[in-house]
């Protein structure tokens, strides 16, 4: 009976670890660069990168078209594997909702006229 009790017990044991474990890989990690892609904007703003930084507690980033033009993100939200944020694009605001998964993030960008497509995948 009581090589029965320490079996149970062991049992439990490891499978609470690999609960923890499982918790632990499915926390999402925005930070870092990520490629994106909205092949339904107009050209100039249908690539680039999403740079995501962190300043205190506070999420920041920019949208990455050239060298020579970014744009910064306003109310940069993560909420559970939803990251959420808005830019001005030639005076229009634009909202993009993403979910992460892994490396990669699908969502939508929308604004006055509709709603795109939006996907990333993390270059770094």
């Amino acid at each position: 009976m009581r090589n029965f009790r320490l079996l149970i017990l062991f049992a439990l044991m490891v499978l609470s670890i690999g609960v923890l474990s499982a918790q632990k890989e499915s926390v999402v990690k925005p930070l870092g660069t990520w490629t994106f892609s909205a092949p339904d904007a107009p050209y100039e703003y249908s690539t680039g990168d999403l740079v995501i930084t962190k300043e205190g507690e506070d999420l920041t980033g920019e949208l990455v078209f050239s060298e020579y033009y970014k744009l910064k993100l306003h109310d940069l939200k993560l909420e559970d594997n939803i990251l959420s944020f808005k830019a001005y694009v030639e005076g229009e605001v634009i909202y993009v909702k993403n979910t992460i998964e892994k490396d990669e993030m699908k969502g939508k960008v929308s604004y006055s006229e509709g709603t795109l497509d939006f996907s990333a995948k993390r270059k770094n």
